[in-house]
């Protein structure tokens, strides 16, 4: 199964999806992926489906702006998103209770924020819009 019907098939199952944008020096994507497997164990354990990808072009297309501009990712840089899909709010507030009650959880986040771009998070909380699809 491909990761795109990974997502059609978990994007009705979640009420609340977290949505994050990083960027991260291209020297550092191996070791980002490395940490990114082990959080995925924490994640599962919890419930939460996650996903990641990398940003694969930079070009604007007809009137879109890329997001690699809005954010400003340099060429050096690669640009992930990274979806999480909740049941509800209460969901992520067991999940993050869990998250800072986790010896591990807490050394990989660590680890991460030294990998990635300072300042360069852009996420948002996204809850399905009814009627629109």
């Amino acid at each position: 199964m491909s990761s795109s019907d990974n997502f059609a098939n978990q994007k009705d199952s979640g009420g609340l999806l977290k949505i994050f944008f990083i960027r991260a020096a291209k020297k550092n994507h191996e070791a980002l992926a490395k940490i990114g497997k082990q959080t995925d164990d924490f994640f599962r354990k919890h419930g939460v489906p996650k996903y990641v990808y990398r940003l694969n072009s930079r070009e604007n297309m007809m009137d879109f702006v890329n997001v690699s501009k809005t954010i400003s990712a340099n060429d050096d840089e690669d640009v992930w998103l990274e979806i999480q899909f909740y049941r509800d709010a209460k969901h992520v507030e067991e999940v993050m209770k869990a998250m800072e009650c986790d010896k591990r959880a807490n050394e990989l986040y660590e680890e991460s924020m030294e990998l990635i771009t300072p300042g360069s998070i852009v996420f948002g909380d996204f809850i399905k819009s009814e009627g629109i699809s």
